[in-house]
């Protein structure tokens, strides 16, 4: 059993802040599990519509070949992760797993904005079913919980990847600092590079 000085989990600290952020709370947990027996039955539609665009797309269709995956093996395993996401029951091996997800996208070459991407696609495809099955004020409940947490997700799957490129910057031996101070002069070259081609931005 872990003791109260040992460090808590990486994806701990990330969800406390991304709850914080996102507004998302015990009540969204509740919303989905009322909603959660409705919900449930639209896994496979939700499926069928997710993996229609990635596989329409040149760039991710490319990696389900090079892996070799069936596609109606990942529109399985997608419709049972999406009963466990609209159950609103979520402990402490939900949250690790999604940690640990965002990682397995990053092993195998996943860019982060088809990640992100398809959390969006996801939300957007939930949202047409919940005007179908719910009246409007029910319906908006249930989008707005199923926004925050998986909006909680993508701030896991995203942060993950950062922190272990920093783990795996410090085994080879570069000092996080000297890291920081390079990216920002680079940065800083970029950001002054638009401006001269952009000029102010636009804030009317």
């Amino acid at each position: 059993m872990p003791s109260d000085t040992a460090p808590a989990e990486p994806w701990r600290l990330v969800l406390e802040k991304a709850r914080a952020l996102t507004g998302f709370t015990d009540e969204d947990c509740r919303v989905l599990q009322d909603a959660s027996e409705s919900l449930r039955p639209f896994g496979t539609q939700i499926a069928t519509g997710f993996y229609d665009t990635l596989y329409a797309f040149p760039a991710t269709a490319a990696v389900f070949k090079k892996l070799n995956q069936d596609r109606g093996e990942r529109e399985r395993t997608l419709r049972l992760w999406f009963e466990s996401l609209v159950s609103g029951r979520y402990d402490d091996r939900f949250w690790t797993w999604h940690w640990l997800v965002g990682l397995i996208h990053v092993q195998h070459q996943v860019e982060h904005v088809f990640v992100v991407s398809m959390f969006g696609r996801l939300q957007t495809l939930l949202t047409a079913h919940a005007f179908e099955i719910f009246e409007e004020a029910s319906a908006e409940r249930v989008i707005q919980a199923f926004l925050r947490v998986t909006n909680c997700l993508a701030a896991l799957a995203v942060e993950g990847y950062h922190q272990e490129y920093l783990n795996a910057v410090r085994e080879c031996g570069l000092k996080e600092p000297v890291l920081n101070r390079m990216v920002a002069m680079e940065v800083q070259k970029k950001i002054q590079h638009y401006h001269r081609l952009l000029g102010p931005y636009p804030v009317s």
